[in-house]
C-alpha cells in the first residue's frame, strides 16, 4: 500500500478576539492599523470609544473577529461610564483570545480593574505593552520590562490564563506580525463567519457616520464638553446626488449648546467641515451634512435619556 502524504492544504482558522485594556492605551489605533481603516474613532482624550466595535481582518489563512471595546475603569454606577465599562465586560464573555492593552506609563496599580474583569473570563489572554516607540532609551525598556513581569505574576495570582507577552507599537507597526502570528496558532479550525472579504465590520453605515462626527467633537471642542455630547443620525438619503446626512448632536446644557454653535455659528461650521471630510474620506462619495444641537439634559446619567440615544442600560450596569 502506498503511503498517503499528508496534505499541503492549511485549514482555515477563525475565532473572536477582544482588545480590552484601561482608557486610551491604542486598542482603536491598534484595530485600525490592523483592518487599514480609521473605524474606530482615535483621539488624545481618555474614554473616546463608547460601544464595542467588531472589525473583521480576513486573511488566506483565516479570519479574526476583533472586539475594540471600551476603555475599563473606575466608574460611578447608572451613567454613560457604567454603560461604557458594562460593553467591555460583555467582550470578555467566552472570545477565544483576549488581547489586554498597557501603556507602559501605567503601574500596576493602576490595573486593577482590567485585572478584576480579566480574572472572571474563562479566556486566555496575551499580554500587549503597547506605545513602545515611545521607549527612547536602555532605561526606560528596562523599566516596562519589569511592569511587564509584574503584570504577569500579578496574573499569574489570579489564576489568569497567560498565552504569551509581547511588545508592539500600534502607531507604527513594530511587533504587530509576531503579534498577529502567535494568535493564528490560537485559533480553532472554523468556519469564514463573514464570507465578504471587503466587509471589515458588522455595524451599519449610519453608525460610522456619527462616530466621524463625534470625533470631531473630540478634537475640536474643550477638554471636558465632548463627553456630555452624543451624535444622532436622522436623515440618511443614499439616492441623492450628494449623499444627504443630517444629525443632531445632544449636549447636556443650554451653556454647551452655546459653545458647540460658537460666536456666529463659527464653532458648528467647523465640525461640520472637518466632519464632513472625514465622512466622505470614508464613503468614497460626496455628501452633504446638516447638524443641529439640541439640549437633552444631564442625558450622561439618566438611564431613560441614555436608551433615547441608544445606549441602553441593563441592571447590572446601573449598579456597577
Amino acid at each position: 500500500m502506498a503511503e498517503s502524504k499528508p496534505s499541503s492544504r492549511t485549514e482555515f482558522k477563525s475565532g473572536y478576539v477582544s482588545i480590552v485594556g484601561r482608557p486610551n492605551v491604542g486598542k482603536s489605533t491598534l484595530l485600525n492599523r490592523l483592518l487599514g481603516s480609521s473605524l474606530s474613532i482615535v483621539t488624545a482624550k481618555a474614554q473616546t470609544t463608547r460601544e464595542n466595535i467588531l472589525g473583521f481582518l480576513t486573511e488566506p489563512q483565516g479570519q479574526m473577529i476583533f472586539t475594540d471595546t471600551p476603555g475599563i475603569h473606575r466608574a460611578k454606577a447608572g451613567g454613560i461610564n457604567a454603560y461604557m465599562v458594562e460593553r467591555a465586560a460583555e467582550s470578555l464573555e467566552g472570545p477565544n483570545v483576549i488581547w489586554y492593552l498597557v501603556d507602559p506609563a501605567s503601574a500596576p496599580e493602576f490595573e486593577v480593574p482590567v485585572l478584576d474583569l480579566l480574572e472572571k473570563s474563562k479566556s486566555g489572554v496575551v499580554l500587549i505593552m503597547n506605545k513602545v516607540d515611545r521607549i527612547n532609551s536602555p532605561a526606560h525598556r528596562d523599566k516596562l520590562s519589569r511592569f511587564r513581569a509584574e503584570l504577569e505574576r500579578a496574573m499569574q495570582v489570579r489564576g489568569i490564563k497567560l498565552h504569551s507577552s509581547h511588545m508592539i507599537s500600534a502607531l507604527d507597526g513594530e511587533g504587530i506580525k509576531t503579534l498577529l502570528d502567535c494568535t493564528w496558532a490560537l485559533l480553532p479550525v472554523g468556519p469564514i463567519y463573514y464570507p465578504d472579504k471587503e466587509q471589515i465590520s458588522d455595524r451599519p453605515v449610519r453608525f460610522f457616520v456619527s462616530e466621524k462626527i463625534r470625533e470631531q467633537l473630540y478634537l475640536l471642542l474643550g477638554e471636558e464638553l465632548p463627553y456630555s455630547c452624543a451624535v444622532r443620525v436622522e436623515t440618511f438619503k443614499e439616492n441623492t446626488k450628494p449623499i444627504r446626512i443630517e444629525a443632531v448632536i445632544y449636549v447636556e446644557r443650554d451653556s454647551q449648546k452655546g459653545m458647540v454653535v460658537g460666536k456666529g455659528g463659527a464653532k458648528i461650521k467647523e465640525i461640520g467641515i472637518a466632519a464632513r471630510q472625514q465622512i466622505e474620506a470614508f464613503l468614497g462619495e460626496k455628501i452633504f451634512l446638516g447638524l443641529q444641537v439640541k439640549v437633552l439634559k444631564d442625558w450622561t446619567r439618566d438611564a431613560e435619556r441614555l436608551k433615547e440615544l441608544g445606549y441602553v442600560m441593563t441592571e447590572k450596569a446601573r449598579a456597577i
